[in-house]
């Protein structure tokens, strides 16, 4: 199925004593791999439906904006709900793997047809008949689990080398200071 996250009427105040985290477009981390699950607001006084709850395995797609991506959602231990940003996408896990499919769209073909179905629309915004629209190649489940678990090793050492690169960074930096600090 899929349907669009919960529209928020106003601003999403942070609780800090929330049950409920928002999941919102600044919580995607910098390479639309995954989310900050550690930063999200959380709210309290709002009542969801079941089906806005995040399941693992869910796929959240970013509806809005330049970059439309998909993104699985892992095991979370509290309660979450998209807002309206995103479509979720929960599929039927007995014909497609969950974390192919986030790779399949994450691909250059089917960016590529997303980006046709916005050009010409004055606010770059997909709609539910886009996504549902977008041709998908379904190989076999075993093909599906390879490139899945592939996909997601992919996923991780790219987020361990940005880390890397981010903590080599800071390291050097402050070398360079240590070394006028003293003078």
């Amino acid at each position: 199925g899929l349907f669009s996250g919960y529209s928020f009427r106003e601003k999403i105040e942070h609780n800090p004593n929330g049950q409920v985290g928002i999941l919102q477009m600044k919580d995607i981390n910098d390479s639309y791999l995954g989310f900050d699950y550690q930063n999200i607001d959380k709210v309290n006084d709002y009542v969801f439906k079941d089906k806005f709850y995040l399941q693992k395995n869910d796929i959240l797609f970013v509806s809005k904006g330049v970059n439309n991506y998909a993104i699985a959602i892992e095991n979370i231990n509290f309660k979450v709900v998209p807002s309206a940003t995103f479509f979720v996408i929960r599929v039927d896990e007995k014909k497609i793997v969950p974390q192919y499919l986030v790779w399949y769209i994450n691909q250059r073909e089917a960016q590529n047809y997303l980006s046709e179905k916005k050009a010409g629309t004055y606010v770059p915004n997909l709609n539910k008949q886009d996504v549902m629209d977008l041709p998908i190649k379904v190989p076999p489940l075993k093909t599906q689990k390879a490139i899945a678990k592939t996909a997601v090793l992919l996923n991780k050492e790219i987020e361990i080398l940005d880390k890397i690169k981010t903590n080599r960074k800071e390291l050097i930096q402050n070398q360079l200071l240590n070394l006028i600090k003293n003078d």
